[in-house]
């Protein structure tokens, strides 16, 4: 019997996110939706946003989920998100209000 890789697919949409388990036995990709949970934005002061610390409380969760489902380790994990969501990072790998790269 050869050997099944495991792999795990977290989609984060615009009202929920999953994650998903495939395996695959060299020729066919089973597929098992392990995790679900709800994507509700937050409202802060500057507008609309996701609730970070909650998704990667959920991603952290259904990461363990998989674990249980798959004995032999992941062989790899892709991660997609919903439209035009993005995140900024400076130099130094830092989040917020930094300035553009571009900026000296």
């Amino acid at each position: 019997m050869p050997h099944t890789l495991a792999l795990l697919a977290l989609d984060l949409g615009a009202e929920s996110g999953r994650a998903m388990l495939g395996k695959f036995d060299g020729e066919r990709v089973a597929l098992a939706e392990i995790h679900r949970f709800p994507n509700e934005p937050v409202q802060l002061p500057t507008g609309l946003h996701w609730d970070v610390l909650r998704l990667w409380t959920e991603i952290k969760r259904g990461l363990a989920l998989v674990a249980r489902n798959a004995p032999g380790g992941l062989a790899g994990i892709g991660v997609d998100a919903w439209g035009n969501d993005f995140a900024l990072l400076s130099r130094d790998g830092n989040t917020g209000t930094q300035k553009p790269l571009g900026d000296g």
